[in-house]
This record gives structure tokens, C-alpha cells and sequence, in this order.
């Protein structure tokens, strides 16, 4: 295959904006990408409706705005990511111009809750292991369907500020401090987009003492570079148009997509899964031995130690786990039958049955170590 069979000239596939407005409360998140909507919405000539997907009832007040626009919109009070997947449809099916989550951080704030549910009653707190499989779950439900989804975009995010540790010099305790902001999003969700803007509230008093109040604009990234890094205070749609109008200019083509799409990663389970396996496998090793009824005499030890070592050629329970997860079930499960035969013979017949398992277990070992050799 040459070059031209396998990619194609560098070009852009469409010009759909997707764009992101994070900060705290009051910080002018709504207002801003709605005046980003209304202004990409004429820019690009735009017909169908917008579709307000608003959870924090900041809907209410752009009406007489879209309205003053000419610009059909329609509401869904809504926090379930059901229901946003649902709009994506709606955006692809070209139903509407113009989708706006007001706010993502709500709707991450409901999925993490309905893992917790899912989880059972008692999960009131979120561990490593908890994250290591919501995070990728969010990435595949939201962040690659996001990032797919042909269509114009824009969400909002909470704001939430971010920590590190430093040690005092003076007294040399360390402590945590604000390095920084971010919004309250899973992983990299915030920067999905092509255009991410955090807002502040800024204040100020005059020389005469009155107070002075305005929203400044950081572009944290804007994958154009048109305006990344700028700050603009109480921006309109003017400020962010030259990322508008590079997409709706730049070149467009088709583009080469997957050509082989053969699945090349190893097989082994996620690490929180696989510890989760061997985890389950150590405990009913363990509670395999409570059909026994056997005790802690020096006898009843004695008789755990061979059959352990019969069956799972060890006696460390760390050395039995470092083995391959499927090897270690059938052992498992060899041991449960063992030990569910055992119980259920006479007492007085034990010795005897011990014996001749013992001999089993021999035989079919010095069988695979013939075996081996002769493959070898």
C-alpha cells in the first residue's frame, strides 16, 4: 500500500465548532456562551433551532435574548446523560443548528452518582478503584461520542480550584495549597473541545469608591491560535469570532479514516479488575475449607498443608496468586471438589481417601513432568 492508498491530503473533515465556558458562580458562564451561540449561529447562516439542555435554571433568562436574535430555541431541564446522548442524535439528524449543555458538571455529577446506586447502597465514598472505572466508562459514554459528534456544541463547567503540596519553609510542615483553577469535569473533558474559556468575576473600586464589576474572559486554548491566551473583559461574539471564521474557512476534504482495525492490545483486564478477580479467588480459597470441619489440630493442619500443596503446588497464598487468573480458578474449583468429596465421606474412611487422592495427584504429576520432557 503507498502513501496516497493509506491517508489522504491534509484537510479538515468539517467545520462544526465545539467550544467550552468553565468558571464559578456568577462568573458569566451562561451569558457568554449563549452571546458565542447567537453570533456563530448568524456567522455560519444557521436555520434550525437551538437546543438548551439547562440544569441550572438560567434558562428563564436568555429568553427575551434568543428571542431579540430571531432564533427558534427549545429547553430540556435535564441532568442525565441519557438524555444528552439523545440531543447528540437530534444534532446529527439535523433537527437542530446549535446544542447547549448548561451544565456538563451537573450531568457528571448525576453519572457518578448512578454508579454509586449501581454499586449498592453502602458506596457513600469513591475509591482509586471506583475511579479507575468510571473515568474510562465517562470517556467512552461522553468525551468519544462528544468528540464525534458532527455537529456545533457548547457546554458549560462549574469551577473548582486545584491543589499541591508545599512545605513551609519557616516551620517545615507541609501543607496544601490553591495552585490554580480548573472546572469540575471528569479527566480531560474540559478540553475536548477546539475553543475552552474560563470566566472570572473581577471587581473593582474606583477612586470615588464605587464599586465596579465586569467578567474577564481567559482563552486557556483555542486550537486555531487566533486569540489562545488572550483575556478579554465582558466579551461578545466578536472576540471569539476569528476561531469561527478559521473553521468555517479552512479547507475542507475528505478525510482517510481506519484502514486496519485489527485489535492489537493484550487481553489482560483492567488492573482494578484483574486485583478484583484474584481478590474474589483468595476468599473462596479460603472459605473453600469451611465444608471440612476441620479444626486446628496438629492432625487437621497437617491435612490442609497436603491437599494446599497437592493442588496448588505451593503453600504461600502470595506465590498461589501469582499465578495465571484462569490456571488459579480451575485449581479453585478443583480444591472446592476435593474438599466438598472429602466432607462427604465417612470419617472412618478418610485416611483412606486421602491416601488415594495423594497417589492421584502423584501420578498425574509425574505424567506432565513425562510429558514435558518428551516435548521438549
Amino acid at each position: 500500500m503507498n502513501l496516497k492508498d493509506f491517508a489522504s491530503p491534509l484537510a479538515a473533515k468539517n467545520n462544526f465548532i465545539k467550544a467550552s465556558f468553565g468558571g464559578f458562580a456568577g462568573s458569566g458562564k451562561s451569558r457568554t456562551g449563549s452571546e458565542f451561540i447567537v453570533g456563530a449561529y448568524k456567522y455560519l447562516k444557521c436555520k434550525k433551532p437551538v437546543l438548551f439542555i439547562d440544569n441550572e435554571k438560567g434558562s428563564r433568562f436568555l429568553v427575551p435574548f434568543f428571542k431579540e436574535h430571531g432564533i427558534e430555541t427549545f429547553v430540556k431541564d435535564t441532568i442525565h446523560l441519557a438524555d444528552v446522548l439523545e440531543a447528540f442524535k437530534l444534532l446529527e439528524a439535523g433537527e437542530i443548528d446549535f446544542l447547549f449543555i448548561d451544565s456538563l458538571t451537573k450531568v457528571w455529577y448525576r453519572y457518578v452518582e448512578d454508579y454509586k446506586q449501581k454499586a449498592g447502597k453502602s458506596k457513600k465514598f469513591m475509591t482509586l478503584q471506583d475511579w479507575g472505572k468510571i473515568l474510562p466508562s465517562w470517556q467512552k459514554d461522553f468525551a468519544d461520542v462528544f468528540v464525534s459528534v458532527e455537529g456545533n456544541v457548547v457546554f458549560t463547567g462549574r469551577g473548582g480550584n486545584t491543589y499541591e503540596m508545599e512545605k513551609d519553609e519557616e516551620s517545615g510542615k507541609k501543607e496544601f495549597i490553591k495552585s490554580g483553577v480548573k472546572m469540575k469535569m471528569a479527566g480531560e473533558t474540559p478540553f475536548e473541545p477546539d475553543l475552552n474559556v474560563w470566566m472570572t468575576l473581577m471587581q473593582k473600586v474606583d477612586g470615588d469608591g464605587n464599586l465596579k464589576v465586569w467578567r474577564d474572559a481567559l482563552v486557556m486554548k483555542d486550537r486555531s491560535n487566533k486569540i489562545d491566551g488572550q483575556t478579554f473583559a465582558d466579551p461578545t461574539f466578536k472576540e471569539f469570532s476569528p476561531v469561527v471564521e478559521y473553521l468555517v474557512n479552512v479547507p475542507k476534504g475528505e478525510v482517510s479514516g481506519a484502514t486496519n482495525t485489527d485489535n492489537l492490545a493484550p487481553s489482560e483486564p483492567h488492573y482494578y479488575e484483574r486485583k478484583e478477580q484474584y481478590q474474589i479467588e483468595e476468599e473462596r480459597i479460603k472459605g473453600a475449607w469451611d465444608v471440612t470441619g476441620l479444626g486446628t489440630s496438629k492432625e487437621d493442619k497437617q491435612i490442609k498443608v497436603q491437599i494446599t500443596q497437592a493442588i496448588f503446588g505451593s503453600l504461600s497464598m502470595t506465590e498461589i496468586l501469582k499465578d495465571d487468573i484462569d490456571a488459579l480458578r480451575a485449581k479453585r474449583i478443583e480444591l472446592e471438589e476435593t474438599l466438598f468429596d472429602f466432607s462427604n465421606t465417612d470419617p472412618n474412611e478418610r485416611s483412606t481417601w486421602l491416601t488415594a487422592f495423594f497417589e492421584f495427584k502423584k501420578a498425574a504429576s509425574d505424567t506432565t513432568l513425562f510429558d514435558q520432557k518428551m516435548d521438549g
